[in-house]
């Protein structure tokens, strides 16, 4: 699985590198559970960070890098996040919901999750978001940032979320979101089934 993985990185990462996009290498340079960076503005402050769960040590880690804000896309911050508040006191939870991978984004939840961004940049926040491997739903939004954000397209998203992730091969629906998700981006009608398509309800 694992030579799978770096072959499928090896070939995706050209069309990256000659588009400008070429991403961090898999294994992380951080202390925390496959915690990334996923882009960087110096001039303003600004970045975003994609994590698995974290141990009490590692949100030491996070105040070290200036992260302020952070979405648990897996629901447990009171694990974690307020569990070891002492570790980083000044990071702040903005979205605490326990997501299914199994089903797609709603628009509200994607709005919000824009209008966050938004904020950040004008702000020059650090924020960041995390599950609990950092792999499925936590690829499946990195994904979207990077298709909308640093216009990557769906085929280099999807290299991206491989090769941040484990058992991928066990996962087809996040490939059909992400396509959906691209869809979603550029206004298009939805192009896979519509079980993977972005949801209306909020």
């Amino acid at each position: 699985m694992k030579t799978k993985t770096i072959v499928i990185w090896l070939v995706g990462i050209s069309s990256l590198v000659l588009f400008g996009f070429a991403p961090a290498p898999p294994k992380s340079v951080y202390k925390g559970n496959n915690l990334q960076l996923i882009e960087e503005d110096k001039a303003t402050g600004f970045a975003i960070f994609r994590s698995g769960e974290p141990e009490e040590e590692d949100l030491a880690e996070f105040c070290r890098l200036g992260i302020q804000e952070i979405m648990v896309l897996s629901g447990n911050a009171e694990d974690v996040e307020w569990k070891y508040k002492d570790q980083c006191p000044a990071l702040k939870v903005i979205y605490n919901t326990k997501q299914d991978s199994t089903v797609p984004l709603n628009k509200k939840f994607l709005s919000d999750f824009d209008a966050w961004v938004t904020d950040a940049k004008v702000q020059g926040k650090k924020i960041a978001f995390r599950c609990e491997c950092g792999c499925h739903r936590t690829g499946r939004l990195a994904g979207y940032y990077q298709m909308k954000y640093q216009s990557l397209t769906y085929k280099d998203a999807s290299v991206v979320m491989t090769g941040r992730g484990k058992y991928m091969d066990q996962k087809p629906w996040l490939y059909e979101q992400l396509k959906a998700l691209e869809d979603y981006i550029y206004q298009r009608p939805c192009s896979v089934e519509k079980k993977y398509c972005v949801r209306d309800i909020k």
